[in-house]
C-alpha cells in the first residue's frame, strides 16, 4: 500500500483519483483549501492552501509519494495558484524527504507541441487560453528543476467517462479532436505512481 498525498483533490482528476485509489490498494491524504470540507468519502482530509509550504508540510506526514491535480477549471482566471502551489509542494517534498511526486499538467506545453497537428498547434492555445498554458509552464519548470522522482503528466482534452485505454509517451501524436477520461487518466496516475514508470519523463496521456 502507498500512501499518496492528492493536491486538487475536489476537482474532476482529483475525484477520479480518489474514488480508484482505494481499490488499487492506495490510501489517500487530501489536500483540501475549503475549511468546511473537513470530510471525505475516500481520503483523510487536512485542510489548508497548496501554496502554503508549512500546511503542506503538515500533510506530508507519513506520506510516501504525492499526485498533483493542481489547475483551475477552463473558463477561470488561470491565476498562479497551480505555479505557485507547485513551487510550495516541491520545496515541501524536498524538506520532508518525499521524493515520488506525479504531476498532472496538460497537453500544449513544452515538447508536447511539437507532436500535436498543425491545427491543434495553431488553435490548441485559444481553446485553452495562453495565459493559462504559460501558467503551466512555470509550474512545470518548478518540477523539472528539482530533484524529486517526478513524471509530469500532460492529458489531451479531459472528458467525464469510464477507463478505456491510453496512449501514453514522449511523442504520442495529438490532434483537436484527442481527449481522454479523467478515469482513465486516474488510473494511469495511480499506476505511476505504484510502479514509478516515467522517471524524470514528460509524457502525454491521451485515449488510445
Amino acid at each position: 500500500m502507498v500512501r499518496i498525498l492528492l493536491v486538487g483533490a475536489t476537482g474532476g482528476t482529483g475525484q477520479a483519483v480518489r474514488v480508484m485509489a482505494g481499490p488499487a490498494g492506495h490510501d489517500v491524504v487530501a489536500l483540501v483549501r475549503d475549511p468546511a470540507v473537513t470530510r471525505l468519502p475516500d481520503a483523510t482530509v487536512v485542510n489548508g492552501d497548496a501554496r502554503d509550504v508549512a500546511a503542506v508540510s503538515t500533510a506530508l506526514a507519513g506520506v510516501d509519494a504525492v499526485v498533483s491535480c493542481l489547475g483551475v477549471r477552463i473558463g477561470q482566471e488561470p491565476g498562479t495558484v497551480r505555479s505557485e502551489g507547485t513551487a510550495a509542494l516541491v520545496a515541501a517534498m524536498r524538506a520532508a524527504g518525499v521524493r515520488r511526486l506525479v504531476c498532472v499538467s496538460t497537453v500544449g506545453v513544452g515538447d508536447s507541441v511539437a507532436a500535436q497537428s498543425r491545427p491543434a498547434r495553431l488553435l490548441w492555445p485559444r481553446l485553452v487560453g495562453r495565459d493559462r498554458l504559460a501558467e503551466a509552464e512555470r509550474a512545470e519548470a518548478a518540477v523539472r528543476g528539482s530533484d524529486l522522482e517526478w513524471t509530469l503528466v500532460r492529458p489531451t482534452r479531459l472528458v467525464d467517462g469510464p477507463d478505456s485505454r491510453v496512449a501514453t509517451g514522449v511523442d504520442v501524436a495529438t490532434g483537436l479532436r484527442s481527449q481522454v477520461s479523467r478515469t482513465a487518466l486516474a488510473r494511469t496516475l495511480l499506476d505511476m505512481v505504484g510502479t514509478g514508470a516515467h522517471l524524470h519523463r514528460c509524457v502525454t496521456v491521451t485515449g488510445a
